[in-house]
């Protein structure tokens, strides 16, 4: 008798699985959403080893990106779930073999590609045009982006450091850099998170089709109950 009423009280909810799931839950899914954004990405150009691909999948989905790009120039994606702890399954994660269709796939965004690179006429990471749409890229561990990438890149930048170390591991700066990113954003108007209304509201669909067990079945169970109800009111 409880799930027939959850049953028809999900037929009349904008989002039916809440019938489902805790309130607390609910709020998350939704206080997490608001804070994604698909205008700020990183891009991985031939990382290849798999405890940098899972730290910087892990960092990117802790500042709330819902994108990152991978190309595959050196190694097949891999990640180690000990390091990611699950952060995979709320991000969208792009792979690619070669440079070029990931250079075509950000310019249709109107993505400003952005070169992790320190040399002269690199701009401090804070000082990047946040209010543009920003994609910062990241090269191979010993070989830098590449030339690709460079000739794409709108221009360079770099992490301000003080000490005789001048150079830091791709998953640390990937999380400094989204780190003053964010920071940067959310001085500006609009803040960080800024999907349109309707793209928020099939992110949290989407999130709480995996947050609840066998939801499949429970959709297609208040779909054949509304299908009845609606032939029933004819």
């Amino acid at each position: 008798m409880e799930l027939v009423l959850h049953l028809v009280a999900a037929m009349e909810n904008r989002f039916p699985l809440e019938e489902f799931m805790l309130p607390d839950r609910i709020e998350r899914l939704r206080e997490v959403a608001e804070s994604r954004t698909r205008s700020l990405t990183v891009v991985l150009d031939g990382v290849h080893d798999p405890h940098n691909l899972s730290a910087v999948v892990r960092s990117a989905e802790a500042f709330g990106l819902l994108d990152l790009y991978v190309i595959e120039s050196h190694a097949e994606f891999c990640i180690v779930d000990r390091i990611t702890q699950g952060a995979e399954k709320w991000i969208d994660i792009h792979c690619y073999a070669e440079p070029e269709p990931c250079i075509e796939a950000l310019a249709a965004r109107d993505m400003q590609l952005w070169l992790a690179d320190p040399t002269p006429g690199s701009r401090q990471v804070a000082d990047l045009p946040y209010q543009e749409k920003i994609a910062l890229i990241f090269g191979n561990e010993h070989e830098g982006p590449g030339a690709q990438m460079r000739a794409a890149a709108r221009g360079k930048f770099h992490i301000p450091m003080l000490g005789f170390t001048q150079s830091l591991n791709i998953s640390v700066s990937a999380g400094i850099c989204l780190a003053a990113a964010v920071t940067a954003r959310q001085s500006q108007p609009g803040g960080h998170g800024d999907l349109p209304p309707a793209e928020l509201d099939q992110l949290v669909s989407d999130w709480q089709q995996r947050s609840v067990r066998a939801a499949d079945k429970i959709l297609a169970r208040i779909q054949g109950n509304a299908k009845v109800s609606g032939r029933d009111g004819d």
